[in-house]
């Protein structure tokens, strides 16, 4: 196992700076650039109805402060609608727009597409040895936060 530790390691840094940059430089959508957080947010609210501003602060772990900016951008390009809740005005309620969804959906095919794409060549048990890898990675990062 430990013959290709050198390498793997290599390649996770290699990951992780593309991912940074990319989130830098952001992700081209039918004319627009979405920063990965952005996209991520976009998927959050594609897989629910709904969902309140504390709840995204919670799950993506981000400050409420940084969470607004981002919030307003993908409002002001129309991707979501911020409303406030009915029974609690304090609490912001928020909703994927058509065009939102409609990037939700591109994005989520194309992210389908890529992972097809990159297990096609993969083996059943490799792939279980990927997943194994990946859950461990998530593991790891639970007891680093």
């Amino acid at each position: 196992m430990r013959n290709y530790y050198v390498q793997i390691h290599q390649y996770m840094q290699k990951l992780i700076q593309n991912i940074i940059i990319l989130d830098k430089r952001g992700i081209r959508n039918n004319g627009d650039t979405l920063s990965i957080t952005e996209l991520f947010i976009l998927k959050l609210l594609g897989d629910q109805k709904e969902k309140k501003i504390f709840e995204i602060v919670n799950e993506l772990g981000v400050d409420r402060n940084s969470l607004v900016t981002i919030l307003n951008k993908l409002q002001s390009m129309d991707y979501i609608s911020k409303v406030k809740a009915e029974e609690d005005k304090r609490v912001f309620l928020l909703n994927l727009t058509d065009r939102g969804r409609a990037v939700f959906q591109q994005v989520s095919e194309k992210e389908k597409e890529l992972v097809y794409s990159l297990l096609n060549d993969f083996t059943f048990n490799e792939e279980k040895a990927i997943l194994k890898f990946l859950v461990k990675l998530d593991m790891l990062k639970n007891n680093l936060m």
